[in-house]
């Protein structure tokens, strides 16, 4: 489980996800229910896989690039060293997965439904969770050009030690959302922060732009 760093803002709960006698992997039919299956270093490029369904499953080293997941459920389920130039995964939810490692261009995640959801290194270009329900959900160490959570609802989701080079917020809402400890280069729309905890050194950077969304002019 991970905890607060204070006893304000309530961190994610988390379980640990440990998919255990798993068979070996076979070609993954349209609309399948896979059940306590790895897969290790298989193509999944190109499939349709839509409303597809990976229960206790482990999946490492896989290319999910252009592979058509919408719609697709990922539960009690790690997923490794993923990698895809194009992430087709709209409506996808996540529930008690850990994501390790993914190597993601642009990521469609939008209208999704993660809950308890760690991800834990890599790097994404373009991560795409708008209109996301996120409930107990950690990224650490992870590298993502541009974040968008517009219209996302999120709840105890955690950034710890990341780096987000442009964040895209609005039209959301945020209880217990944590960013501190992570750099951020821009974010649009500053009221979209309201209900994130951020720590003294992102709040002097974000001085500038709450000056600007004030009409404030700063002189020495």
């Amino acid at each position: 489980m991970v905890r607060s760093r204070s006893t304000g803002t309530k961190p994610p709960v988390l379980e640990l996800v440990r998919p255990q006698d798993l068979s070996d992997g076979a070609d993954v039919p349209v609309g399948s229910h896979q059940e306590a299956v790895a897969y290790n270093g298989e193509s999944f490029a190109g499939l349709e896989l839509r409303g597809a369904v990976f229960s206790e499953c482990s999946l490492t080293g896989v290319s999910l690039d252009n592979a058509d997941l919408t719609a697709a459920r990922f539960m009690e389920s790690t997923l490794e060293n993923l990698y895809a130039p194009v992430l087709r995964a709209a409506k996808t939810s996540f529930r008690d997965v850990e994501i390790s490692n993914p190597r993601l261009g642009s990521a469609d995640l939008h209208s999704g439904s993660w809950n308890s959801v760690r991800v834990d290194g890599g790097k994404i270009d373009f991560l795409d969770l708008r209109d996301c329900s996120l409930t107990n959900v950690l990224f650490s160490d992870c590298i993502i050009g541009e974040l968008d959570l517009e219209g996302a609802r999120l709840n105890r989701v955690a950034f710890r030690d990341c780096r987000i080079d442009s964040m895209l917020l609005g039209g959301g809402t945020a209880v217990d959302a944590d960013l501190r400890g992570s750099v951020f280069r821009s974010v649009g729309k500053i009221d979209g922060l309201k209900g994130f905890t951020v720590d003294e050194e992102q709040l002097m950077l974000l001085a500038p732009l709450f000056a600007a969304e004030l009409g404030l002019r700063v002189e020495a």
